[in-house]
């Protein structure tokens, strides 16, 4: 996303973003799966829970919060400013272009708004800003959910070696 920032062109390659993109969902679900299983969903994310879920971030180490922190507002930034010119921008033999649907046409159809090769690769950058934004996300909310399911593992496995077994004698 960083990349999208500097003035020229994009550095890095739309396959390598589309893959970021494409995997962000089979992380997504694993760590949905793990916390449901760990019980740390239920635990820290139920309706009821917003006070247990507040003290267990604030219990989390201080460089923790900060990487959360930098990658949310940078995901909100990149979302903001991707959001004003990120068109679904095209190029073919006759020029650069997007789409776009014209409700003041009678029937109303697609319309093709010609573009000048700054704007495209503007427009271009602005797309794939959003595009890697969203994974971004949704990757800290999926390590979130890990770390958190780890952790109800964990009471869970100290809590009931604490319990004290009678002896057989």
């Amino acid at each position: 996303m960083a990349s999208t920032w500097l003035p020229g062109h994009y550095t890095v390659p739309k396959w390598l973003m589309a893959v970021l993109f494409l995997t962000v969902f089979p992380v997504f679900v694993v760590a949905l799966i793990r916390s449901w299983t760990s019980g740390a969903g239920a635990q820290l994310m139920g309706p009821d829970n917003g006070i247990q879920l507040i003290r267990y971030v604030m219990v989390l180490p201080p460089v923790l919060k900060l990487a959360y922190a930098i990658v949310i507002c940078l995901a909100a930034l990149g979302f903001a400013t991707g959001a004003g010119t990120a068109e679904d921008v095209q190029a073919d033999a006759s020029g650069y272009y997007y789409t776009y649907w014209d409700r003041a046409a009678d029937p109303q159809r697609t319309a093709r708004a010609e573009l000048t090769e700054p704007e495209y690769y503007e427009a271009l950058k602005s797309q794939l800003r959003i595009f890697t934004a969203g994974p971004a996300l949704f990757y800290a909310f999926s390590s979130f959910i890990v770390l958190s399911s780890a952790s109800a593992n964990a009471a869970r496995t100290r809590s009931s070696r604490s319990v004290k077994r009678p002896m057989l004698s």
